[in-house]
């Protein structure tokens, strides 16, 4: 029975001076992890990742909460306490680029080089570990599965086309079809269309803002203008990777009548250029945690060999009156 007090007695003494250092431990600021804190925060915990290639994604293991009373990412608190460190292991850290500036903050970046995709997926692993003042115990390994996805791009099916038909021609394109390869889901497109007629030396002579022939106009115009201006004309958002993605926007390729006469009326589709969600997890350390700035977003551009469509439609020529040898002459 006293060896049992005795050994109750030495627990509490053991507790009591366990919160006694904790009370008076020290503690540091932690690499500062990029935006605001609020995205981390928002996020779910997941165990898979997305990284594109050619970019840098950062990640943190989130501290003990009782050893760390003073870390809160939600308010970019980054307050760890002096002692404890984190190892990173895993492929990851052979396979890619896993920089961590001091084993003592809890935060790294991953960095995937363009051919990186071909060893995909890789498994990242944290172990946070305490100082002897805290028991020097190890936690257990936590594991991330980081896909890596080449760089998204978008293009014409089938390459450059360039359609020359008569009005009315049942072999006109019933849709313009583009296909999306590499990234990872919500993609976002920036690409434009023209619709212009021509005059009789077939030079441009007016541009329309649909195949109705409104908003003639002597200056540039854009029938469709999917840029990377979310405010007045947004991109395109494309959830997932499709072959036969359709960015017809006209409801026929209509001949246009200039105010003259019905005129050779040209459809004018290019691409310009495609971001992804994983793309943008690189960008997160560039823009700070920004992600309402779409202009400042990393964009690919469309492959030069297969990022335009031209539709050429031709009015039918209007056939003249049979003319004769006047009735009257040489009365």
């Amino acid at each position: 029975m006293k060896k049992r007090i005795t050994q109750r007695l030495f627990a509490t003494i053991a507790v009591a001076g366990f919160f006694l250092v904790g009370a008076v431990a020290q503690t540091h600021d932690g690499t500062e992890i990029p935006g605001t804190g609020t995205e981390y925060a928002a996020s779910t915990v997941e165990g898979t990742t997305y990284v594109t290639e050619g970019t840098t994604v950062p990640m943190y293991a989130l501290p003990d909460d009782y050893y760390h009373p003073n870390y809160d990412v939600a308010t970019s608190v980054e307050t760890l306490t002096d002692g404890f460190t984190w190892t990173w292991s895993g492929t990851a850290t052979t396979g890619l680029t896993v920089t961590q500036a001091s084993t003592d903050d809890n935060y790294v970046t991953v960095a995937a080089a363009v051919g990186d995709a071909a060893g995909s997926p890789y498994t990242l692993t944290v172990t946070e570990n305490a100082p002897a003042a805290y028991g020097g115990c190890s936690g257990a390994a936590v594991n991330l599965t980081i896909n890596v996805v080449t760089q998204p791009s978008f293009s014409i099916n089938g390459g450059d086309d360039t359609y020359a038909f008569c009005e009315g021609d049942p072999g006109l394109p019933a849709n313009i079809n583009t296909t999306i390869a590499g990234g990872w889901q919500n993609y976002r497109l920036a690409w434009n269309l023209t619709i212009t007629t021509l005059d009789d030396a077939s030079a441009i002579e007016w541009y329309y803002t649909d195949e109705t022939g409104a908003g003639q106009n002597a200056a540039l115009t854009y029938a469709v203008n999917h840029t990377i201006d979310e405010t007045t004309d947004p991109f395109e958002a494309v959830a997932a990777a499709t072959a036969t993605h359709d960015i017809m926007t006209v409801g026929d390729f209509l001949i246009i009548d200039n105010g003259v006469r019905d005129a050779v009326t040209v459809y004018t589709y290019t691409l310009v250029s495609i971001n992804d969600q994983a793309s943008r997890f690189g960008n997160f350390i560039v823009l700070d945690g920004v992600t309402t700035d779409a202009a400042a977003f990393t964009y690919y551009a469309a492959p030069a060999a297969s990022d335009v469509v031209i539709v050429t439609v031709y009015p039918a020529p209007e056939t003249g009156p049979i003319y004769h040898i006047s009735n009257t002459w040489n009365n």
